[in-house]
């Protein structure tokens, strides 16, 4: 976990000491611009940073100078990184004016509406006699750029947006899915607020995103790349609320990035607004599926034990509990120990201790296979989840929250 966590956090790639030009970033090929919630986004690579798709965030023209972005004391792999950031100059915007004709400023058609994010996208490339391959282009029609560790795929309002279908069919899955995602939420807000700074937890904020290499990489690796970039463009082509799902199926579950805001927000508890934010998440996550199924007629379909998990882990925020221990509750929710599978009364330290070690040497055992057939699909992310919880859990508090989640899942 450790390794691929250094691997995210460009440990060796990069340095926030570290000073970049803009010609230092090239647009990668066939580039499109993204809409992802109130941003725009373009896939970028640098020669500096081998082998990685950095996210490069383009800000509206108007006041085209964005907030400013704190300086991250530590990084994180659930909070956003950025690499750098770079405004348009006055001899940018001159060279513009001079080389570019006035009428050729928008494409023709442009249309004079702007998406929530206020760039038009029809209009980011407007000047054509700019080597688009250099994101030197957007600077020179005065859009400010950020250029980011992370290239979103989704949003969480995406995600629930888009996956109807599943939790109506199959809402044991869509539960599920929204615990591994909660999991990540509560783990990068308690960095932020440890770290003294925040996040805000909307819906269209919270990034999601799944793993992005450049082609030119040898092996298996190569492979694997082609194919995700197969699955891309099948989801590009496919009706758009099925990307997210396709995706997942075909890749794993994605990692979640917080965007840290500049300053925290000036509220008299800081913990409690957190939290309160949280409940809301939860909230969202799990209102779209309960008006799903108070709208269809027949007998309501009995709830998972991920969802009255959920549940459970609302009406603690109310409660003064710690992130840590909400953290752990999720895992127990998502990995286990299964409470029918022990009785609660006779749950020991010891129960819960020769558990883990045969979960530990189950996984041994799963993780040498994989190193010995080639061919198989590499570890996605829950996997790598899956793998901390296992490896650095203590067993006491593993104790205590399976007994706490057995009493809550079976009151009443």
């Amino acid at each position: 976990m450790k390794s691929v966590a250094a691997g995210i956090l460009l440990q060796g790639d990069a340095t926030q000491t570290d000073v970049y030009a803009p010609q230092d970033f090239l647009l990668c090929e066939d580039n499109e611009p993204k809409e992802i919630g109130d941003a725009v986004y373009y896939s970028l690579h640098s020669p500096r940073l081998p082998s990685r798709i950095l996210g490069l965030r383009v800000h509206k023209q108007a006041d085209g100078t964005p907030s400013a972005y704190p300086n991250q004391k530590t990084s994180h792999v659930y909070v956003q990184d950025v690499i750098a950031h770079f405004q348009p100059s006055k001899m940018s915007a001159s060279f513009k004016l001079e080389t570019q004709d006035p009428s050729s400023a928008m494409k023709p058609g442009c249309p004079t509406a702007k998406p929530p994010g206020g760039v038009c996208i029809e209009c980011l490339t407007g000047d054509r006699r700019i080597n688009l391959t250099s994101i030197q282009s957007f600077l020179m029609n005065g859009h400010s750029l950020t250029v980011e560790r992370d290239l979103p795929d989704a949003t969480l309002e995406d995600f629930v947006q888009t996956s109807s279908s599943l939790q109506s069919l199959d809402c044991l899955n869509y539960d599920r899915q929204v615990c591994v995602l909660l999991l990540q939420i509560l783990v990068g807000s308690q960095h932020l607020y440890i770290s003294g700074s925040a996040t805000e937890l909307k819906p269209r904020k919270i990034f999601l995103l799944w793993p992005k290499r450049l082609k030119e990489q040898a092996g298996n690796t190569q492979e694997q790349d082609t194919n995700r970039l197969k699955v891309d463009m099948e989801c590009e082509k496919a009706e758009e609320k099925g990307k997210i799902q396709k995706l997942w199926r075909t890749h794993g579950s994605p990692r979640v990035v917080l965007t840290p805001l500049s300053s925290a927000p000036t509220v008299p508890h800081p913990f409690t607004y957190m939290k309160s934010q949280i409940e809301g998440i939860i909230r969202y996550c799990l209102h779209s599926q309960e008006s799903l199924t108070s709208s269809v007629s027949g007998p309501t379909l009995p709830k998972s034990s991920y969802r009255k998990g959920l549940f459970y882990l609302a009406s603690l925020l109310h409660c003064g509990r710690d992130v840590a221990d909400m953290v752990v509750i999720l895992q127990v929710i998502l990995w286990g120990p299964r409470p029918p599978v022990f009785d609660h009364r006779c749950l020991t330290t010891t129960t819960v201790h020769n558990w883990l070690t045969i979960k530990r040497a189950l996984l041994v055992m799963k993780l040498a296979e994989r190193g010995l057939i080639q061919d198989q699909s590499a570890l996605d992310w829950e996997d790598c989840l899956w793998i901390q919880y296992l490896s650095s859990t203590d067993p006491e508090a593993i104790l205590s929250m399976t007994s706490q989640l057995w009493l809550a899942l079976n009151a009443g």
